[in-house]
């Protein structure tokens, strides 16, 4: 019996009869399946039977399946970055004003909270298309 991983999927050989390629070759035509279908696998173990390689496959539960892309990545953090400038969190902040560093102008009310709004929907009907 030995062990081999395949990008994050464990591979599990039980008989050292079976050479690497061939076990490599049938994990990652498990795999490879697998993802077409949608899913995420954990775990692939390899047999040898009367009619050849037997393979077995375990799914990916919980947390790990969420994974995303590195454009998903990057867009949930810009999302988080402008909320955060938005609506900055930290107690020195002044939420119903907005001072523009460049210009020396500053506003406050209803007209900031107007413009906050309408920029964060926009940014989010963005995201959605």
């Amino acid at each position: 019996m030995y062990k081999l991983i395949i990008g994050n999927v464990r591979v599990t050989v039980s008989e050292d009869s079976i050479e690497r390629i061939q076990a490599t070759t049938a994990a990652r035509q498990a795999i490879v399946a697998a993802g077409q279908q949608g899913k995420l696998l954990s775990l692939v173990e390899v047999y040898l039977t009367d009619s050849g390689l037997d393979v077995k496959t375990t799914e990916k539960t919980g947390s790990a399946v969420t994974r995303k892309t590195i454009k998903q990545s990057m867009l949930d953090g810009m999302h988080l970055a402008i909320k955060e400038k938005l609506y900055p969190s930290g107690t020195f902040s002044n939420r119903d004003s907005w001072y523009d560093s460049d210009t020396g102008q500053e506003w406050r009310g209803v007209e900031v909270e107007a413009a906050r709004s309408d920029l964060l929907a926009k940014f989010e009907d963005w995201l959605k298309s």
